[in-house]
């Protein structure tokens, strides 16, 4: 009888496969097109494909082999609340704030959800992210954002 050996990659993987399922639901309207020619979905269906194949190598995998059982592991409140809410403040600070100062904080934030990372590295990694991120999206790709927003206007 074949059983779940690793509980928590059988979950992960689960819940990474129902979450590339919705992506893909809510994206059925979308055109995709070709590779030559993209259309609007064919980015969101092709990470979402990835997800949902992601997911189903992690949940195999947990059928496979034999989880880790460090009951002596705490749970860490602070770091699912940071990685949960680093998302939804992304979204609701990208047009107030502008994309440098908005990636710097949700990588600084997140960064600190680690017990290994310090504080200088969480805020040169932020600081890095937020310049690479800055100059590929506004510069190289031309995307119609701003690097600080309106509520930071200099």
């Amino acid at each position: 009888m074949v059983g779940i050996r690793n509980g928590r990659d059988f979950v992960g993987g689960l819940s990474m496969m129902v979450t590339g399922g919705l992506f893909l639901w809510f994206g059925r309207d979308l055109e995709v097109g070709n590779s030559f020619q993209m259309g609007s979905g064919y980015f969101p269906r092709l990470l979402s494909s990835l997800l949902i194949l992601i997911g189903l190598i992690m949940a195999a995998k947990s059928v496979v082999v034999e989880g880790d059982h460090d009951a002596d592991t705490p749970f860490n409140p602070k770091a699912l609340l940071l990685v949960i809410g680093a998302p939804l403040f992304f979204a609701f600070a990208l047009t107030p704030l502008g994309l440098a100062p908005t990636v710097f904080l949700v990588t600084a934030g997140v960064s600190f959800a680690s017990i290994y990372v310090r504080s200088v590295r969480a805020l040169a990694l932020g600081a890095g992210l937020a310049l690479f991120a800055s100059i590929l999206f506004t510069r190289l790709l031309s995307l119609p954002l701003e690097v600080f927003g309106p509520w930071l206007s200099f």
